[in-house]
């Protein structure tokens, strides 16, 4: 006779989406230092198109697979967001839109992302071919600049950071309802709300110079994911004392 399984307890609720937050982070804290290390990331996204490209192309094999393992981490987000909506339905409230949110976010910054993996790297190539002519270079420079606008800025950064600090914003309220962690640790996560923002004037200068350009997404990043690990580690302590 086969018997019926039982849902996942709130224990084990808790402590797969730690180990899902831990999953996440890993994979995209490692190739994000590397690129940092390897590439100057992500400094060198403010130099001129030539330089970037020949650096690219420099980069070689390592680069291109360094940059599709930082597009695919950020698919892994997905597991989170969802994870999320399932212990905030055990605690029986609502996730609303912040699963939308969330999953939205982590296939806008993987597309923008899977641009270093399947559109520059033939364009680096052709900008450093000495055996192209002076237009065909400046072609490239001008494709470079457009796939870069709209693939990193619009849909990677403006859109996808966005829509994360919107699902950042309604987990760290639901949190704070539900006090499935403390409500100190939940007021953290929206107080990163305000660097999200401010770090959209980055974007706003570069086609309006009046406005002020405040760098401060680097900033919003590691205060977030600072934030992610301090919810996984309470999780999964809450999680194991539950089981």
């Amino acid at each position: 006779m086969n018997k019926t399984p039982l849902p996942p307890s709130d224990g084990a609720i808790r402590l797969r989406l730690g180990l899902a937050l831990l999953i996440f982070l890993v994979a995209s804290i490692a190739p994000y230092i590397w690129l940092i290390e390897n590439f100057g990331y992500d400094d060198i996204l403010r130099e001129p198109a030539a330089a970037i490209l020949t650096a690219f192309h420099d980069g070689g094999t390592p680069l291109v697979l360094a940059w599709f393992g930082f597009a695919m981490s950020a698919l892994l987000f997905i597991p989170v967001a969802l994870g999320f909506a399932r212990l905030f339905e055990f605690q029986q409230v609502a996730a609303g839109g912040a699963v939308v949110l969330g999953v939205t976010s982590a296939i806008a910054q993987a597309a923008a992302l899977l641009r270093w993996v399947l559109v520059v790297p033939a364009l680096a190539a052709t900008f450093v071919d000495p055996d192209q002519s002076a237009a065909t270079r400046d072609a490239v420079l001008v494709v470079f600049d457009a796939v870069h606008r709209f693939g990193g800025m619009v849909v990677g950064e403006m859109v996808g950071q966005l829509l994360l600090a919107g699902w950042t914003g309604l987990t760290a309220l639901r949190l704070w309802r539900t006090r499935v962690v403390p409500r100190w640790l939940a007021a953290a996560g929206a107080l990163t709300l305000p660097l999200w923002l401010v770090g959209q004037t980055e974007l706003l200068h570069a086609v309006a110079p009046a406005v002020p350009s405040i760098e401060v997404i680097p900033l919003a990043f590691m205060a977030w994911e600072a934030w992610l690990i301090a919810l996984a580690a309470m999780l999964i302590n809450s999680g194991w004392r539950i089981r």
